[in-house]
């Protein structure tokens, strides 16, 4: 049985956020990074493949939601990754350290105080490792970068709970 849409007026704002990955075998990784605000009626996957620049029938990119976050204004920030970024000559932002964790020293309070994007752009590239070795479709999607499945499969495969904090 379908999920009825919420119909309150005064929901919080939603936004989607869009990570597009890059992985040099020399450089590492980088990103771009682009939000949006969720239009009423659009699907966060529409969005996100909208913002990337996406046409409806592009099956060259992979796109795959891989967090969600409350904002400190009430809102909530849907993010994606897109691999691989579809203007890769535009600027990015290196991710010197893909394996860094941010988490709460307070376990009744689960949002970490120190949240960067860099920690949300590293637990995207650690889904995707781990997406690699559990999802066909999308490990069948990185197999066409080896330097890319390389990298992903140096990162370690862990729950959160299991690897060393940053």
């Amino acid at each position: 049985m379908p999920i009825a849409p919420h119909e309150a007026p005064d929901v919080p704002p939603v936004a989607v956020e869009v990570v597009l990955l890059r992985h040099d075998p020399s450089e590492g990784f980088a990103y771009r990074r682009l939000i949006t605000a969720l239009g009423r009626g659009v699907s966060p996957d529409h969005a996100a493949r909208g913002l990337a620049l996406l046409g409806e029938h592009d099956e060259t990119h992979l796109v795959h939601s891989t967090s969600w976050r409350a904002t400190r204004e009430g809102g909530i920030t849907l993010t994606y990754l897109v691999h691989p970024d579809p203007a890769p000559d535009r600027p990015g932002t290196p991710l010197p350290e893909p394996h860094r964790i941010a988490c709460s020293p307070r376990p009744g309070h689960p949002s970490p105080p120190d949240l960067e994007v860099g920690h949300v752009v590293a637990h995207a590239v650690r889904h995707l490792a781990f997406l690699v070795r559990t999802d066909p479709a999308v490990a069948a999607h990185v197999y066409a970068w080896p330097g890319l499945v390389h990298a992903l499969r140096s990162l370690p495969l862990a729950t959160a709970g299991e690897m060393a904090h940053a």
